[in-house]
């Protein structure tokens, strides 16, 4: 009787404390901490090499990557170059520049005189079923030419 009293105590104190952890207003690991500080100095390490958010990752530096081949055929990527004396080929990455250009839209006329409303047709109505089965495939290419492109650009790596 008193181990299920017992146990009944530890599951109803591990389901208080449970909303806590998912909302951050309470963290075992600094609980812990001060108990097992020999333990855990390895995780505090790592967790201050850890950026804060993804955009205290990016650098403005330009990156230089070493590319080559190793022993078993595959390509390989490292900030240094190979210890194996292997030919490695040196790129520089400037993490300023987008991977794809940006779409340039063309220059709307303002002289041109707007034209009267037009009526969009339903899209359940026979015209409006057409009209988006085009536009969907307008879309299809669009996004197959800028895969290709990409691909290209990764081919060129």
């Amino acid at each position: 009787m008193k181990f299920k009293i017992f146990s009944m105590l530890i599951i109803l104190g591990v389901i208080s404390v449970m909303p806590m952890i998912y909302m951050g207003k309470f963290d075992p690991m600094a609980f812990f901490d001060a108990g097992f500080k020999d333990g855990l100095s390895e995780f505090n390490k790592l967790k201050a090499k850890a950026p804060e958010s993804l955009s205290s990752v990016v650098s403005d530096e330009k990156v230089q990557v070493y590319k080559w081949r190793d022993e078993f055929g595959v390509m390989q990527f490292s900030n240094t170059p190979p210890a194996s004396g292997a030919a490695a080929e040196k790129i520089e990455l400037n993490t300023n520049n987008n991977i794809m250009q940006a779409v340039k839209l063309p220059k709307k006329n303002e002289d041109s005189k707007r034209p009267a409303e037009v009526a969009v047709p339903s899209p359940y109505s026979l015209k409006g079923g057409k009209k988006i089965l085009q536009d969907a495939k307008g879309i299809e290419a669009m996004l197959q030419k800028r895969h290709e492109e990409q691909q290209k650009m990764l081919n060129n790596l």
